[in-house]
């Protein structure tokens, strides 16, 4: 029996007596119930939206049970988050969700204390003492505790209750105000890109055209880019290709890395080649004709292979 959680488990759950692995249409007319179990025979029940209040024999009660893995895949498969479902400690109720992977050095981890917070807080700061961000089911106030050690942590919480929303596809997902929290917390612990005096710009010489520009990864964050007579590093998030919401790479940069392992040509048979490769192509012109400030066409469209080949030359040392 759900008690105080029911909020917001409401919309997970069916009239089965099946684990609630699904959820039902928005539109449900379910009357819903906050219940105590008096005993084997009988729970008591309050009408949520009359208050009204029965004892009903156990038998004719529907009983609900969670399938709490479930809401968080939704929440790591929106995060982009990977999954790492296990209990950390079963007394605190605390549990590791997943692992946000800032940077190839840097990962938060996500937690959640299915019992009191303040326990979970304490455990987790006599343990590691790291950022992390962790998850309640209820959705009170922190006391002072609570606060103080998140504090000194650099955490940050999220209550389920007010964190996420159902969205069409019936996915639990971060509402806005909550994505926009998380958003600033991991820009606050994201690591700048490593300094480099190369990463200041590129001197190109006027009338440059891509022809004479050589692009080459030198890992899976950086490129060099070279023009007659000069060339420069580059990290993806200085070539706009960093997502703004958690500043991985975005999908141009992704297809920029394929260009580089098939030599400069995609064409439909390629293993990279995606279903929307045109726009994706189209969208990854507009960054380093933008970033680098050469004119023209970097990437075309070739007939003759029907697929794409790119005007500068592309490699890779990774």
């Amino acid at each position: 029996m759900l008690g105080d959680e029911l909020p917001f488990f409401e919309h997970l759950l069916l009239a089965t007596d099946q684990l609630g692995s699904h959820i039902p249409s928005p539109s449900c007319r379910w009357t819903w119930w906050d219940v105590e179990v008096h005993d084997q025979q009988s729970i008591y029940a309050t009408n949520k939206a009359t208050m009204e209040t029965q004892t009903l024999p156990r038998r004719d009660a529907v009983v609900f049970r969670v399938n709490v893995p479930l809401i968080f895949r939704s929440i790591c498969r929106a995060a982009d988050w990977q999954w790492d479902y296990h209990v950390v400690r079963e007394a605190e109720g605390l549990s590791r969700i997943a692992v946000d992977p800032l940077s190839p050095s840097v990962q938060l981890s996500i937690f959640y204390a299915s019992s009191g917070l303040d326990a979970s807080l304490a455990y987790l700061a006599a343990v590691s003492n790291k950022p992390c961000v962790i998850f309640r089911s209820s959705g009170g106030d922190l006391d002072a505790f609570s606060q103080l050690m998140l504090q000194r942590m650099q955490s940050i919480e999220f209550a389920l209750p007010l964190c996420t929303e159902l969205d069409d596809r019936g996915i639990v997902a971060f509402n806005d105000s909550a994505l926009q929290r998380l958003t600033d917390f991991r820009r606050q612990h994201s690591p700048p890109p490593e300094p480099n005096p190369q990463n200041r710009g590129l001197d190109v010489p006027a009338g440059t055209t891509w022809n004479s520009v050589q692009i080459r990864f030198i890992d899976y964050e950086t490129i060099r880019v070279s023009v007659p007579g000069s060339s420069g590093i580059f990290h993806y998030t200085q070539l706009g290709m960093a997502n703004s919401r958690n500043a991985k790479p975005v999908k141009q940069w992704q297809l920029l890395r394929t260009y580089a392992d098939n030599h400069g040509v995609l064409t439909w048979r390629d293993s990279g080649a995606a279903q929307n490769v045109k726009k994706q192509t189209q969208e990854l012109n507009k960054k380093l004709i933008a970033s680098l400030g050469i004119a023209g066409t970097p990437i075309e469209y070739d007939r003759s292979i029907k697929g794409y080949r790119t005007v500068f030359r592309i490699d890779s040392d990774c």
